[in-house]
């Protein structure tokens, strides 16, 4: 799910309506978890659904390659049509076979004989998984592990790759139940995912972990302390108030080392733009380069620096009473140099606060 650039009021008739949405029952559960912090608990709940998101993507990636793996192994045994062959079926658990079943019967409600691909990916994780339970050892992967695993390493057994694949399913139905993660060893259970997928893939693999997003949310998992404080309350309140058309000579007299920035306002006074010393420094620097050493600054205004172009997309502006992990997530965006804290006064939108990239501190 996107995440939002406007921060959302949590009215208290907002929370009683997400409560009564969600549950009592099951915000119980996270509100247990923030000790009563109502606001910490919602932070929690986003965080699970934002989890259960990124698991998305390990899990297809694994669930298709295993099952495609599988699939391979049982033509070899059975033939093309393995689904109805009768060695096979009669191989199976009651359990696997009314699986088995149940997706024959849904792929027929699609297409009549459909093409084997279809029960494929009709049949659920349950089934695949059960096919590694203790009762297959020797019906299947006694000789065969290899190859549906051709890149095991020498001692892999098959109830090794039970434990694993049960591990992940489990995980996996949490997550299609819409049930909390917090106590699971997720770190664990994706490192899983990664390694079952490199026994048959070590390409998949490596594609997996290099475009999985679970690691990036793990890491941000919010905490008590990022609760009810607002971007403000990290925010520098001193900062010099410029416009576009003030000459660069005036701003450096007015300009004082101990602020932080300069944040360029309208005609309203409202933010248009974030920049410091530095970077009037460089423009300058440009400008005496292209004219021979010498720069009248009188010449020169704030506008000029903005329309050189490179401080486009280095500032973010953030309400004043947002979040501060809205705050923390919005500086570590690498071409973010600075965020703009803001209030609304009769319709207006105003600077409070600043405080740049290089001078956070949480």
């Amino acid at each position: 799910m996107a995440e939002s650039q406007v921060p959302f009021p949590y009215t208290p008739a907002d929370m009683a309506a997400i409560r009564a949405s969600v549950s009592t029952d099951r915000f119980a559960t996270y509100l247990s978890e923030a000790k009563g912090n109502e606001r910490y608990a919602i932070e929690l709940y986003l965080y699970n659904a934002r989890l259960a998101k990124a698991f998305l993507y390990p899990l297809h990636v694994t669930e298709v390659s295993l099952r495609n793996a599988i699939d391979g192994v049982l033509v070899a045994l059975f033939g093309p049509a393995w689904p109805t062959s009768p060695a096979l079926r009669g191989i199976l658990t009651p359990e696997s076979l009314g699986s088995l079943d149940t997706a024959i019967s849904r792929a027929n409600a699609k297409q009549l004989n459909p093409p084997r691909g279809q029960v494929v990916a009709t049949l659920t994780f349950d089934f695949w998984s059960n096919l590694f339970r203790h009762e297959y050892d020797r019906k299947l992967w006694q000789v065969n592990l290899t190859m549906a695993l051709p890149y095991s390493p020498k001692g892999t057994t098959r109830a090794g790759i039970q434990v694993l694949v049960r591990d992940i399913n489990y995980l996996r139905n949490r997550i299609a139940h819409h049930e909390p993660l917090l106590h699971q060893p997720v770190r664990a259970r994706h490192a899983d995912i990664v390694a079952l997928t490199g026994l048959i893939s070590p390409v998949m693999s490596r594609w997996l972990k290099h475009f999985s997003t679970v690691a990036a949310i793990t890491r941000n998992k919010p905490g008590p302390n990022l609760v009810g404080q607002t971007v403000f309350s990290r925010c520098e309140p001193n900062f010099q108030p410029v416009r576009p058309e003030d000459k660069l000579l005036d701003v450096l007299t007015a300009y004082r080392a101990d602020l932080p920035a300069l944040v360029c306002v309208d005609a309203t006074g409202c933010p248009v733009n974030l920049l410091s010393a530095a970077d009037i420094l460089a423009y300058t620097a440009s400008k005496a380069v292209a004219d021979g050493g010498i720069i009248d600054f009188n010449d020169h205004t704030i506008g000029s620096v903005l329309e050189a172009g490179t401080l486009k997309g280095r500032w973010v502006q953030l309400a004043k009473d947002a979040p501060l992990a809205e705050l923390v997530e919005t500086l570590k965006a690498p071409a973010v140099r600075g965020v703009v804290s803001v209030d609304t006064v009769a319709g207006r939108t105003v600077p409070r606060g600043v405080v740049l990239r290089a001078h956070r501190r949480y």
